[in-house]
């Protein structure tokens, strides 16, 4: 055989002699590794095991949290009781216009013989026979029936001594007690010194003389936007 044949299958010999070695030591290797790898698998703790071992939860952590649930009630409470108190002022010193949307006539402090003190005393709103006419705001009926040239008045003082008239009612729907702002009191008339159906309105801070009435039902946020 010539030297350079020898020489390139010695080598191809060798190739194949060291391929079949890494072969039988990986063979014989596997084994042991997968053995090591299921030993370290069995020593661990399981995952299920580990997401349900209890929270440690002291007694002082436990009346922590009822005392704060205890403190968000009467808070709770107490904001329901602010509410409700508010609503109430709101009701008792809310106005309200005594007719809905009415027409407007003469008014305060026109002169004229018509009127008995030679001028007029309060506000007309005219309306159809019958419209029902409302409580301005909260208060008392202090009086309620016949009363001259104001033919069927109702009278209401409020619990700061002010007083809202009406006057001229065809029929009178309370007599007495205590009545909210918008409950109907009475009906629009013709009654007394009176010139077509109307609802004559008077206000008497502190129960004195009359005043304009426009002005009170302006700044308590009775005037509708269409008001004159």
């Amino acid at each position: 055989m010539p030297p350079s044949r020898a020489r390139h299958g010695g080598t191809r010999f060798a190739r194949r002699s060291t391929a079949r070695y890494l072969v039988l030591t990986s063979a014989l290797a596997l084994p042991v590794f997968i053995h090591s790898a299921d030993t370290a698998l069995a020593d661990a703790p399981p995952p299920a095991l580990v997401a349900q071992r209890p929270i440690s939860t002291s007694v002082g952590q436990v009346r922590d949290a009822r005392t704060l649930g205890q403190q968000v009630s009467v808070q709770r409470a107490a904001d329901r009781e602010v509410r409700r108190l508010r609503a109430a002022h709101r009701a008792r010193f809310r106005w309200v216009m005594p007719i809905d949307n009415p027409g407007w006539s003469a008014t305060f402090g026109e002169a004229g013989s018509e009127w008995s003190s030679g001028f007029h005393t309060g506000q007309d709103f005219t309306a159809p026979y019958g419209t029902p006419v409302m409580a301005a705001a909260a208060g008392t009926i202090t009086f309620a029936g016949w009363s001259g040239a104001y033919g069927n008045k109702i009278e209401i003082t409020q619990a700061h001594g002010n007083q809202t008239w009406y006057a001229h009612l065809s029929a009178i729907a309370r007599t007495s007690g205590a009545v909210s702002a918008g409950e109907v009191i009475g009906y629009v008339g013709c009654t007394g010194n009176c010139f077509g159906t109307h609802l004559h309105f008077e206000v008497h801070p502190g129960g004195g003389a009359a005043v304009d009435p426009v002005p009170w039902l302006r700044a308590h946020h009775a005037l509708p936007r269409a008001a004159p």
